[in-house]
């Protein structure tokens, strides 16, 4: 409900909120899913690459590039039971998928008993793992982490490359061991839940799902102890392909800790910090205790939502850049402001967080 709303703003906005936000969040469940390689667009579009999906694309006169990749190779096999398959696609698709509901031993893909599909057209991005793709399980979490919940797998759809570094993400919530299933090759899921919210490059509109994602994280990792000094977050993206050492270097850095009452300490966070990049737990603890974030317009400002409630962010943005990590902040009761690109003097910094601590 919004008296829940970890932001201030909205729990005190009158009348109805339809419109605002986004309807609660559903999903899509499904028997007999054939998952596999998800259609190339050019927009940020969601396509859970299940069987309604594929049922809704096969009754266009044109199905997309790609859509049946894996029926395909699969009837190019010598030695199984689709080689040399002669009829159409359509009708390979559904008896691979009907061999595979009826004998797991002649199934040509790996078998699960549940899927849960967060799959995305982009997974790569920090940014769109972290705020559209990971929280869509955000409000499922209680039935997931549940003792009785069977046994299943995560599709997240990402390279097999990648797919090392996403269980720590999964851990900050409390999953222990997950299964995780990348894009590379088709699995076959007896049931499938694909969740049809947060896939939005707008934090907005995924607000349940980074809300209950935020708040479990919160009470897997916390209590965290927060001194009586304020702490000034830096993130220096000296490691990066679009890089502002030369920005937030160490004349800045001197002269914002210098001219910050006491109470301030100044810490930074470096992507060249390897021990801190590699322990995803360490970096959401850092946002966690931080009262004040300052960085540049990039994905490393996702971690915004770990940060308190009332914590101010300093956003140095171009006129071009999106406003996701202003919504991110409005939506989590923090204060925010944009700080031109071109400004690189520490005393601006120094006035914003002074007028942030007046209110």
């Amino acid at each position: 409900t919004m008296q829940e709303s970890p932001s201030s703003l909205l729990r005190n906005l009158p009348g109805s909120l339809h419109g605002v936000l986004p309807p609660s969040p559903t999903a899509i469940y499904s028997v007999h899913a054939l998952l596999g390689e998800v259609v190339n667009v050019n927009s940020e579009a969601y396509f859970p690459g299940c069987t309604p999906y594929w049922n809704a694309i096969l009754r266009q006169e044109a199905p997309p590039k790609k859509a049946f990749i894996e029926t395909d190779l699969e009837a190019k096999k010598n030695g199984t039971i689709f080689a040399n398959w002669k009829n159409s696609r359509h009708y390979l698709r559904n008896e691979i998928i009907k061999t595979c509901a009826e004998d797991d031993s002649k199934c040509p893909f790996p078998t699960f008993d549940l899927v849960i599909d967060i799959t995305q057209v982009y997974c790569g991005g920090f940014f769109h793992w972290m705020i559209e793709i990971w929280p869509r399980i955000g409000p499922f979490l209680d039935g997931l982490l549940s003792e009785n919940m069977p046994k299943f797998a995560i599709r997240i759809g990402c390279e097999s490359s990648q797919i090392g570094f996403h269980p720590q993400f999964f851990g900050l919530v409390g999953f222990e061991n997950i299964t995780l299933i990348d894009s590379e090759s088709p699995v076959f899921a007896k049931e499938v839940i694909a969740p049809t919210e947060g896939f939005s490059h707008s934090p907005l509109l995924n607000y349940w799902n980074l809300v209950a994602m935020r708040q479990k994280v919160f009470s897997h990792l916390g209590p965290i102890e927060k001194s009586e000094n304020k702490t000034v977050l830096v993130i220096i993206r000296d490691a990066s392909r679009r890089p502002d050492a030369n920005i937030f270097n160490r004349k800045f850095l001197n002269e914002l800790s210098d001219g910050l009452p006491d109470i301030y300490r100044v810490v930074p966070f470096r992507s060249s910090d390897k021990k801190m990049m590699a322990c995803m737990a360490c970096q959401a603890r850092a946002f966690m205790l931080a009262d004040v974030i300052i960085g540049s317009h990039g994905a490393g400002l996702s971690h915004t939502l770990f940060a308190p409630a009332g914590a101010a962010i300093l956003e140095r943005v171009d006129k071009s850049d999106s406003g996701i990590y202003s919504e991110l902040a409005f939506m989590l009761g923090m204060k925010y402001f944009p700080m031109d690109v071109n400004t690189h003097h520490s005393g601006s910094y120094i006035d914003m967080i002074t007028l942030a601590n007046g209110y």
